[in-house]
């Protein structure tokens, strides 16, 4: 199917099709469920139109915008899912199907990771490189693991972005030296940035370069993030068989790990990493202790998919649901209980406070995240982050006056006008709104108006605002 699906601009669609799409933006910021609608519609027809979908997008987050915060967000109300696993079958057999299923999804709950990487997995089949790199920087966004950011990277590589895809390696060993997927990674696209520069017919062709054939056939099979699940077993049984002649290899347990984990079975991962560990080398290997924290999560994670796949079909069954609810708080407690342990044996890694941060932010303790964001605003990586946290959680504890300085900082930190900065200056007035200070907030919502007039509810509120004044 990719030989004749492509990616393609909304100016390329039909001219009726363009029409009823800009008769749908002007709802965007008012009611934008038809957006929603009008942008399903044609992208069933026009899967590759990647404009049409980040509209859609921005739709989707708007509906979805201030209905979910604090414990509320935490325990939630359940939302439907699709059936995963059927899904990632179909991804085979009919992709274009598994993007509009994804997207439903999405739309049911942007903030859940499922949809965007099933439309990121679909968008690969059909090669369509620039949604799948859309698709995975938004899994990234709500779900930022060693493995999603990969995915994105691999997906920059055949987007033929190499230069993004060596940043986000270099994030990733940054923080997690160790990692040879990102290893791996940044090697590939090194190779494919030089053959950008026009440097490959001077140096050799890629299997040259390894000087090593059947590492190069792997190596390219890795580089698609292979939603194949033969190949990547054949990968796995081939290190299995490795690692019975060379048992203290820990390369050859990360492969095996990996393997696993990429095909979803994420038990025996967890079998492999432990088995890791009890290695002489791996008993003192930091980044297996993670994986180990990471495994268990994605273990847990996808226990709770699988009971909203049952919810999906029985909506009212209120045993479902107080069963989801309570495997969510399992789940939250093994983050917090593996948070805190991380941040008493490095009480110097202030990432990891801001991780923790955000766990007690959840479950409404403002107090505790408050002194977790003081400490994490000293990571430059994280500042403008926890700072805006550090915000939040004194508005929701009713401190606005506090909360305005905190946005207020951010606000100066940030120099372009960007997602970020339109977030915190939304929050700095409605922190001024809050505390009653109506002129200073309107004159902050002008800001974002006069940069992007469809952002949140900022059009109705300069519009209220003026009613209200004219009619005084």
């Amino acid at each position: 199917m990719s030989d004749t699906l492509t990616e393609e601009s909304i100016n390329q669609l039909d001219p009726r099709l363009r029409k009823q799409i800009e008769g749908a933006r002007k709802n965007l910021s008012k009611n934008p469920s038809i957006v929603i609608t009008v942008c399903m519609n044609i992208l069933e027809r026009h899967p590759g139109c990647l404009d049409l979908r980040k509209l859609l997008r921005q739709a989707q987050e708007r509906a979805k915008s201030g209905k979910t915060s604090g414990m509320s967000k935490f325990i939630g109300k359940v939302t439907s899912a699709p059936f995963a696993q059927k899904a990632k079958k179909g991804i085979e057999k009919d992709p274009v199907a598994v993007m509009t299923q994804a997207e439903k999804s999405i739309t049911d709950n942007p903030s859940l990771p499922l949809g965007h990487r099933l439309l990121g997995q679909a968008a690969e089949k059909l090669e369509l490189w620039e949604t799948a790199v859309f698709a995975y920087e938004k899994l990234v966004e709500v779900d930022k693991t060693e493995e999603n950011q990969i995915m994105l990277a691999n997906a920059l590589i055949h987007a033929k972005r190499p230069k993004e895809a060596i940043l986000i390696g270099d994030r990733i060993l940054h923080a997690n030296a160790a990692c040879e997927a990102a290893q791996e990674l940044v090697r590939r696209a090194s190779v494919a940035e030089s053959m950008d520069r026009g440097k490959w017919e001077e140096e050799g062709g890629f299997r040259d370069k390894l000087a090593d054939e059947e590492k190069a056939i792997e190596l390219e099979q890795q580089a698609r993030v292979v939603n194949d699940e033969d190949t990547v077993e054949k990968l796995v049984g081939k290190n299995l068989k490795l690692l019975e002649a060379e048992p203290e290899n820990l390369t050859l347990y990360r492969e095996i790990i990996n393997g696993y984990r990429t095909i979803g079975n994420y038990t025996k991962a967890l079998d492999y990493i432990r088995k890791a560990r009890t290695t002489s080398a791996g008993s003192s290997d930091p980044t297996l202790e993670r994986m180990e924290i990471d495994m268990n999560l994605s273990i847990k994670r996808s226990e709770v998919e699988a009971l909203e796949q049952k919810l999906e079909a029985e909506p009212d069954n209120e045993a479902i649901q107080a069963e989801l609810v309570e495997l969510k708080a399992q789940e939250h407690k093994f983050k917090l209980e593996n948070a805190l342990r991380i941040v008493e044996k490095y009480p110097n890694d202030y990432g990891a406070r801001y991780d923790l941060g955000l766990l007690f932010f959840e479950e409404g303790n403002y107090d505790k995240a408050m002194g977790e964001f003081q400490k994490a605003t000293r990571n430059p990586k994280v500042r403008v982050k926890a700072i805006m946290m550090l915000g939040r959680s004194m508005a929701a504890k009713g401190i606005y006056d506090m909360a305005v300085q905190q946005f207020e900082e951010a606000k100066k930190e940030l120099k372009l006008m960007d997602e970020t900065k339109k977030e915190v200056i939304y929050e700095l007035a409605s922190a001024h709104e809050e505390n009653g200070d109506m002129e200073k907030a309107i004159a902050e919502y002008k800001i974002i108006y006069s940069n992007d007039i469809g952002y949140r509810d900022v059009a109705d509120k300069i519009n209220n605002f003026y009613t209200q004044k004219n009619n005084a």
